[in-house]
């Protein structure tokens, strides 16, 4: 099963000639095999799934390191002194 926005981007590539196409291909996948590249969507895919899903925690981290930061129990530093 394909989302109505992948199979709508399927549907306009098929209108190129072949060349156009392996360009198209190799822009996206670049010079990867395919199961390389399938991989690759699916850790993209799970990435993205688990930060929407962590939204609140992540809220709630914000709203605590503001907080903290307002009281005074944070200071500022620089990346080199992590």
């Amino acid at each position: 099963m394909m989302t109505a926005i992948l199979q709508e981007a399927f549907n306009m590539a098929s209108g190129f000639s072949e060349k156009e196409q392996e360009i198209i291909a190799l822009r996206w996948i670049g010079e990867m095999k395919i199961p390389d590249f399938i991989e690759m969507i699916k850790d993209d895919v799970q990435w993205e799934k688990s930060f929407y899903e962590s939204q609140d925690v992540l809220e709630m981290l914000a709203d605590k390191a503001i907080k903290e930061a307002e009281e005074g129990k944070s200071e500022r530093i620089g990346w080199d002194e992590l």
